[in-house]
């Protein structure tokens, strides 16, 4: 598939709407009966205009309004109601809660309390916190009753019943020291902070399938420990890594990995997901499984690594992209990766509105849509005017020479992917996260393949330990040992270099958005024409991004 036709995808008007929709009724409450009439005036009016290309403009403007407003109503529905302002500065009060755990953020034992997050079944009515709502918990583990030792596991679909403190998380302007951790809360819809719990009554045990996965989770941990030495710090990082475990990492690596910009590399995202999906596919392929049928085969262990890893949020969207690209084999569909990240998104966002304000959902979608957008374009256009021995016939090529021509390609498609990729980010670190590290895109370039390589290691010592060859998964432990280590010098050399890490602490978060923004609208202008494409105005979606930076970082100063 051409770069010109992959944003040419009809599902885009649609995903426009989902997200004009959603925005509205985040900021924006309206009488339901009035936005589904509206909704069903504009269906109308573009079924109509379907019938004549001539008004083809009209159509999407008329389609537009009606996805718009019906979203709009969606999410007043579904997106949670944030508690009233003078609520959150009431103190902090005792209740007693019942709730189920969804999302364990930090394991209980030697790691300290368990953390994460849950949703409330019951609450009293004193309390000011509703059945149906998400609350982060700690909880105390010391205290659980003396017929429930210390064998009560903090997991997934765990149901409890306890007293505790809860506490309102304050807006962040009656809050002049809330931290990341707090605003991503009320990102996500978390208002409120549940802790100092008191005696632990298990309403209901985990699902047989949760505790399934709890179960893997520690078996693939101990796999992945194979051969090393207690608290080996490159253990901790390959767990980390395959797992998504970033409580395994020290201080100084999570600041240093941030600093760097390679955090992202600890998620369980689009990277892990795309390696694993590939070693699963090549070794069917391996076994002569056909290609309509390995899909069926391969998504099902897809999802159960996705599972016993957690479920993070970021992984289930990894999951469902390369679910909708790799069933078109099986359907012997023509595969577009730009319509199956669109799908992708429009069902994460069906299933959970408040996704769109995850700063997760935002990095992930809009890096991958620069990569696609930008990065794979920017590859064909250097590879056309970089290429090696163009004037004598490929045929003719000796092998010093075609080894050449591949490594340079590789090298051209690692950096107009770290480039892309880079763009997308930076806006967004330099207004949430207060960095721009222009020492990422090299950094990147370096490690991508190391990563893939590890993720790829992992996956074939974990196959080797569940078919009782422990030996050889200890061997390959060992390999992907040095690969970490390599990586974490190179990461450590990035960080002295200087420029490689700026400051901008004060960066206007509304210009972050508003650069993406044009620097989206601008990539979905050049795919218009393949002449745009190949021409000087493919370096105007760049400039974008790099001006706006800089005059952010003129304003901080």
């Amino acid at each position: 598939m051409t770069a010109t036709t992959q944003a040419r995808a009809p599902i885009l008007s649609l995903l426009l709407g989902l997200l004009l929709g959603l925005f509205l009724a985040r900021h924006y409450s309206a009488p339901l009966p009035l936005l589904l009439s509206v909704a069903c005036i504009s269906s109308v009016a573009a079924l109509r205009l379907a019938v004549n290309d001539r008004l083809k403009w009209q159509w999407m403007l008329c389609f537009l309004i009606s996805t718009t407003h019906c979203c709009w109503a969606y999410g007043q529905v579904r997106l949670p109601k944030a508690p009233r302002a003078d609520n959150l500065t009431l103190p902090a009060r005792e209740a007693q809660l019942a709730i189920e755990i969804q999302r364990v953020m930090q394991p209980g034992g030697s790691y300290g309390k368990p953390s994460g997050l849950a949703l409330v079944l019951d609450a009293p009515t004193t309390s000011r916190i509703h059945p149906g709502e998400q609350i982060y918990f700690k909880l105390t583990l010391p205290s659980i009753a003396a017929e429930q030792p210390a064998t009560l596991n903090i997991q997934r679909g765990l149901q409890l019943q306890t007293t505790g403190v809860l506490t309102p998380i304050l807006p962040p302007l009656a809050s002049s020291d809330q931290d990341d951790f707090e605003a991503y809360l009320q990102n996500i819809g978390v208002h409120y902070r549940f802790d100092r719990t008191g005696q632990l009554k298990i309403l209901r045990a985990p699902r047989a399938f949760d505790q399934f996965c709890a179960a893997m989770n520690q078996r693939f941990q101990a796999t992945l420990r194979l051969g090393a030495a207690p608290k080996s710090q490159l253990a901790n990082v390959y767990v980390a890594m395959l797992l998504g475990r970033k409580i395994e990492l020290s201080k100084a690596q999570i600041e240093r990995y941030r600093r760097t910009g390679t955090m992202h590399f600890f998620a369980i995202s689009g990277l892990h997901i795309g390696v694993i999906a590939s070693v699963i596919a090549q070794f069917l392929l391996l076994i002569r499984v056909p290609r309509t049928v390995a899909p069926w085969i391969g998504l099902p262990l897809l999802y159960l690594y996705v599972e016993i890893t957690g479920g993070s949020p970021s992984a289930i969207r990894a999951f469902l992209m390369a679910a909708f690209f790799w069933s078109s084999f099986a359907c012997q569909r023509q595969r577009s990766t730009f319509s199956a990240l669109m799908c992708s998104a429009i069902l994460v966002l069906i299933i959970d509105p408040n996704q769109l304000w995850s700063l997760g959902f935002q990095l992930s979608y809009t890096v991958v849509l620069s990569i696609l957008l930008f990065g794979l374009p920017l590859h064909q256009v250097l590879t056309r005017r970089c290429q090696l021995y163009q004037w004598l016939p490929e045929q003719d090529w000796n092998a010093w020479q075609r080894a050449c021509a591949w490594s340079l390609d590789k090298l051209l498609l690692l950096f107009a992917i770290s480039f892309s990729a880079w763009l997308a980010s930076t806006p967004l670190s330099a207004g949430l996260f207060e960095i721009v590290a222009p020492g990422a895109i090299l950094l990147n370039m370096l490690l991508v393949y190391l990563v893939a390589i590890v993720i790829s290691g992992g996956v074939i010592s974990l196959a080797c330990a569940n078919a009782l060859f422990t030996g050889l998964a200890g061997f390959i432990n060992h390999s992907a040992w040095t690969v970490i280590y390599l990586m974490d010098q190179m990461i450590i050399c990035c960080a002295k270099l200087p420029g490689a890490i700026l400051p901008s602490e004060g960066f206007s978060s509304a210009l972050s958005y508003s650069a993406l923004c044009v620097y989206f609208a601008t990539l979905l202008w050049l795919h218009r024409s393949a002449a745009r494409l190949q021409g000087h105005a493919m370096w105007l979606p760049p400039l974008v991004i790099i001006s706006s930076v800089t005059v952010g970082l003129a304003l901080v100063d």
